[in-house]
């Protein structure tokens, strides 16, 4: 959930936002940005994958752990740091977690999955999967001419804000649970 702002932005809309993230140090910058803009969201230092939840939800926002490929405009390095086998891993976690939103997803619910990569093994393939293993799923399009259109999700267009600096890459795609 950490640095906050998608789960600022939504509370901003009037949801009610449960935040989990599994490092502290994450935790403690979230912290920092609902302090600093004088918001209150509960926000709770949770291994998803571990936990047990007793109640099931109409909307998840899933921004899974990933390579971060998409950040490379402000982190160069990052493509330094990453190999096939971490990427890999990464894939098998956000499966995983993607899997486990699912359960706890109500009918009708909506989950939003979000990484900022845009390597296939962390987007494409990852909702291909799920696509291939649950048949009471389906994808939604979003329509904006920010987002370019990839098979099964969208990736930002990073030259659509240009005026504001530029954006990262990154992938979302939203599932429905019918």
């Amino acid at each position: 959930a950490a640095p906050g702002g998608k789960s600022i932005l939504l509370n901003s809309f009037g949801f009610n936002v449960l935040a989990i993230d599994n490092s502290q140090s994450q935790i403690d910058k979230f912290k920092e940005n609902l302090n600093r803009l004088n918001v209150k969201i509960n926000i709770q230092k949770v291994d998803f994958l571990k936990a047990k939840f007793t109640q099931k939800y109409n909307s998840i926002l899933l921004d899974a752990p990933c390579s971060a490929l998409g950040t490379f405009r402000r982190n160069p390095d990052v493509t330094l740091k990453i190999d096939q086998s971490k990427i890999k891993m990464h894939q098998k976690i956000q499966i995983q977690m993607i899997e486990k939103s699912l359960k706890i997803l109500n009918k009708k619910g909506f989950l939003v999955y979000i990484v900022c990569s845009f390597h296939p093994f962390e987007t494409i393939e990852v909702i291909d999967k799920i696509m291939q293993k649950h048949k009471n799923i389906k994808i939604h399009n979003i329509n904006s001419r920010k987002m370019i259109k990839r098979q099964n999700g969208y990736f930002i267009n990073p030259l659509s804000f240009k005026e504001l600096g530029g954006s990262d890459i990154f992938f979302v795609s939203v599932l429905e649970k019918i």
